[in-house]
């Protein structure tokens, strides 16, 4: 009797735990990587999207500089040294202040709205030397405005969620209304008679004038302590009937514009230092496709721009983040540097 019961106790006992290692098993299984601070979340709600938020809204600043210089050789050199004919020495030197507005709004746990409305301050320094032979002779002009800019609207789905071996994987798609002031049409005027090299645009753009779609995706993989990221996408513009796109005083040419579309990849890591503290390494190569007016591929027009990022994120508050950028061009269609600040609050 005794036995039968201290056996039947022995088979409970094995059986759950038997059980119970079964249960951690699939636990360990399922379990996914680890929890992300919070300082790292401020960093991936720019680079990826987070749906852990029903409303946000970010107020961020960028300022962008870059400078060019050109020379024009209008002649031919004689004994391979000697040049004849008229030489132009052009230099522009522009900064760009960006203040944009998002506000985003997590519709369901995997579907996530946005809007960004920016403004933007330019100013461009136009610089010109060498009327008639001579390079003592200096121009400068200076041209600024400030207006709105494009505003887009963006949608986000989570196509499939992040797993121990399957990164979050997000659809992105946004569309750009040409809300700023185009590009085209604008005349191009001498500003001084002393030396007829300087021409400059009467007004600048704040804005490309045209409709675009983009579409791609973004991935986040838990990696600890570290937080790899990725994204690719593609921008569509759309063909625009203008009345005038020449820069001739006077004189109206009207036609058709189309900018060529735009591939975008970027690649990055975000490490935290702390639940506050986190900073972030990332590149972005942009490919430009040639432009096209009244059909027709304009030479010139396609570039490849190439940036190197550094990131550092401070969490202020529990729902308040300060997140900082800087941007350093790596070729010569690429901004010289870019410094940006964001303040995202999540509600």
């Amino acid at each position: 009797m005794w036995r039968k019961i201290i056996l039947t106790t022995i088979v409970a006992l094995t059986g759950s735990a038997a059980t119970a290692n079964s249960i951690s098993s699939t636990e360990v299984g399922r379990k996914k990587a680890p929890d992300r601070s919070q300082s790292v979340e401020n960093v991936l709600l720019e680079e990826h999207a987070l749906f852990d938020q029903v409303l946000s809204i970010e107020l961020g600043y960028s300022y962008a500089h870059f400078d060019r210089s050109e020379l024009i050789l209008r002649g031919f050199l004689a004994l391979d040294a000697i040049f004849l004919g008229e030489l132009s020495v052009d230099e522009i030197e522009g900064d760009i202040i960006t203040t944009t507005l998002t506000t985003r709004w997590t519709a369901t746990p995997r579907l996530q709205l946005d809007l960004q409305v920016p403004y933007l301050y330019r100013v461009t320094k136009y610089r010109s030397r060498g009327q008639d032979l001579s390079s003592l002779s200096t121009s400068e002009a200076d041209i600024d405005i400030n207006d709105l800019g494009d505003a887009s609207i963006g949608i986000s789905y989570r196509l499939f969620p992040e797993t121990l071996n399957r990164p979050d994987i997000v659809w992105n798609s946004r569309v750009t209304a040409p809300t700023g002031d185009e590009p085209y049409g604008i005349d191009i005027i001498e500003v001084d008679s002393s030396n007829t090299n300087l021409n400059v645009p009467i007004a600048l753009p704040t804005g490309t004038g045209l409709w675009s779609a983009a579409t791609g995706l973004s991935l986040v993989k838990t990696s600890d302590p570290a937080i790899l990221f990725a994204s690719l996408s593609y921008t569509h513009y759309f063909a625009e009937d203008f009345d005038d796109i020449g820069s001739t005083p006077d004189l109206l040419m009207p036609g058709e514009i189309q900018l060529g579309d735009t591939y975008q990849l970027s690649l990055g890591v975000a490490f935290a230092m702390n639940e506050r503290l986190s900073y972030s390494f990332s590149y972005a190569q942009q490919f430009f496709e040639k432009a096209k007016i009244n059909g027709i591929k304009q030479v010139t027009t396609d570039a490849m721009t190439g940036t190197f990022n550094l990131g550092v994120t401070y969490a202020l508050t529990e729902n308040l983040a300060m997140v900082t950028s800087l941007g350093l061009g790596l070729t010569s269609d690429t901004s010289d540097y870019t410094f940006g600040v964001k303040f995202p609050y999540r509600f």
